[in-house]
């Protein structure tokens, strides 16, 4: 039961933050801004996490589709934002979720290297010195 838990958790993230992406981005009026650029924030974080989140859910997902994917979901939006009165498409805004998910590629990426580095070492024996 728990690792039934521990595998649909991921899951569940990721379309948790997919909605809510999809909900804000599609929304009729923009958020309220609090400071200068603050949506570009939002849009940095929000499609870093998607990233990274996809790839918890679904590991093994080529690193290509877990980049083309969000990025084609974020033109979808924009686009789609352009089509509201009160909204507007940002070239801005989607430079902003292509560094999102191009961080999260980072992060994926150093995940895999060090998980590598742990496989080798425990397949190798290696074991770290004790220090007396």
């Amino acid at each position: 039961m728990k690792q039934r838990i521990l595998r649909v958790l991921p899951k569940l993230a990721f379309f948790v933050i997919l909605l809510v992406l999809c909900f804000a981005g599609m929304r009729g009026e923009p958020v309220p801004q609090m400071f200068e650029n603050q949506d570009k924030l939002h849009h940095w974080a929000g499609f870093f996490c998607l990233t990274v989140s996809a790839f918890l859910a679904f590991p093994r997902t080529r690193l290509g589709w877990l980049v083309v994917l969000p990025l084609v979901g974020s033109m979808l939006i924009e686009l789609e934002q352009s089509l509201l009165p009160l909204r507007t498409a940002s070239l801005g805004d989607m430079m902003a979720n292509a560094l999102g998910v191009l961080c999260g590629l980072v992060v994926i990426l150093a995940w895999r290297g060090y998980q590598g580095m742990r496989l080798k070492k425990a397949s190798s024996g290696m074991t770290s010195p004790d220090v007396s």
